[in-house]
């Protein structure tokens, strides 16, 4: 999975190879029974944590109503980065959206705000030279 630059040592390749067992038989709510007696021992802790996984899955699985999701909600989304790219996008096409700018007035202002944000990124670069 590219997690990791090398193989971890056989013990701990054991080791994750077992949790991951674990994880996999409580999240399909099953038990280690005698195909795998070795691993029984973990059974209490798979039905400690049964419910509490089922309560889980039902969250991960259950989709809101468009209508009332938040219009706060920010979804982790960088804005600085977004409107950066969306700058880069603009810069990079400007001379067509400066020839639409002619005939719509709303592509004219995001020349502007275009052009203006363009002049702060160079006035700002020669600053922390």
């Amino acid at each position: 999975w590219g997690l990791v630059a090398a193989a971890p040592p056989p013990h701990a390749q054991r080791s994750l190879l077992m949790v991951a067992k674990c994880l996999q038989n409580l999240a399909n709510l099953v038990e280690f029974g005698a195909k795998e007696p070795y691993m029984e021992v973990v059974n209490p802790f798979i039905l400690k944590n049964k419910e509490r996984m089922v309560v889980f899955l039902d969250q991960l699985s259950s989709v809101q109503d468009p209508g009332t999701i938040s219009q706060n909600t920010n979804n982790n989304v960088d804005i600085a980065k977004e409107l950066a790219t969306l700058h880069h996008i603009c810069v990079s096409h400007l001379s067509e959206l400066q020839t639409l700018a002619k005939s719509q007035p709303a592509i004219r202002k995001l020349v502007t705000v275009t052009e203006m944000l363009t002049k702060h990124k160079h006035k700002y670069l020669e600053m922390i030279r």
